[in-house]
């Protein structure tokens, strides 16, 4: 029995080491995702910057053009003004010039406007491209960073799997089948170290009887809390057997 709850600590041990290497492989798409998520919302922000100067530019353009069409209007309306015949057809002429006058102030309000936001435009375009460009420096970093640690983590499992299946297969059968009924039941974690009269997984006590029963290891036994199999780590068996010294030369002379 006290070699069946070695082979169990070491399952347990090969069983975490195995979850935490599932853990950081399907942890990785996620951070990756995450990262091109942010990297994703930089490069839209540098996008919009870039397209609303280039609309900018589009619209300051096309007022340019609409207010030299006004200034031209408004010479030929002068024009007419002095060839006005009668005080109704100068009215109509005033008029006219008046609309224009309006027209024109506020295109050239407009134009302003423009170029005002054009300048601020062009102040916030160069810090977004440099973002873009640092942001995507640690996405490249991140993703090689990410598929080795996915790939070395498979690796492991694929390794640690052909470890776990000798220690299952150096089991009784009704052992194994009780370590992974309660693994099922409790998250993976089957095993418990009892120290100071405390389950160290549900940290709740442990009567005093049943410790006893624990020191002696030569049976299974269960936290009557949480009901996984516990142990005492200080038992002499889990603890280093001593290697025995190489004889030195000097015993040999």
């Amino acid at each position: 029995m006290k070699e069946n709850i070695r082979t169990l600590i070491a399952l347990q041990k090969l069983d975490n080491q195995i979850a935490r290497w599932r853990q950081i492989a399907a942890e990785g798409p996620v951070k990756l995702a995450q990262a091109r998520e942010k990297l994703t919302v930089l490069e839209e922000k540098q996008a919009a910057l870039k397209a609303n100067l280039a609309g900018n530019s589009q619209r300051r353009r096309e007022l340019e053009g609409e207010s030299a069409d006004l200034v031209s209007k408004k010479a030929i309306n002068q024009t007419r003004q002095l060839k006005a015949k009668n005080n109704e057809e100068y009215r109509a002429v005033l008029k006219e010039a008046e609309t224009i006058g309006i027209q024109l102030a506020a295109k050239e309000d407009e134009l302003l406007s423009l170029m005002e936001e054009a300048e601020k435009l062009d102040a916030e375009v160069p810090p977004a491209e440099e973002a873009c460009l640092e942001e995507a420096g640690i996405f490249e970093e991140l993703a090689r960073e990410i598929e080795r640690s996915v790939q070395e983590s498979l690796t492991m499992e694929e390794q640690s799997q052909v470890a776990r299946t000798k220690l299952t297969e150096s089991l009784p059968r009704d052992i194994l089948g009780r370590y992974l009924t309660v693994a099922k039941n409790r998250d993976g974690q089957a095993l418990a170290p009892v120290s100071d009269g405390l389950c160290q997984i549900c940290r709740l006590s442990v009567p005093p009887q049943l410790f006893n029963e624990l020191q002696r290891n030569d049976r299974l036994l269960s936290c009557p809390n949480c009901a996984r199999i516990i142990y005492w780590p200080e038992h002499p068996d889990f603890k280093p057997q001593p290697q025995p010294e190489e004889p030195s030369l000097e015993a040999h002379g």
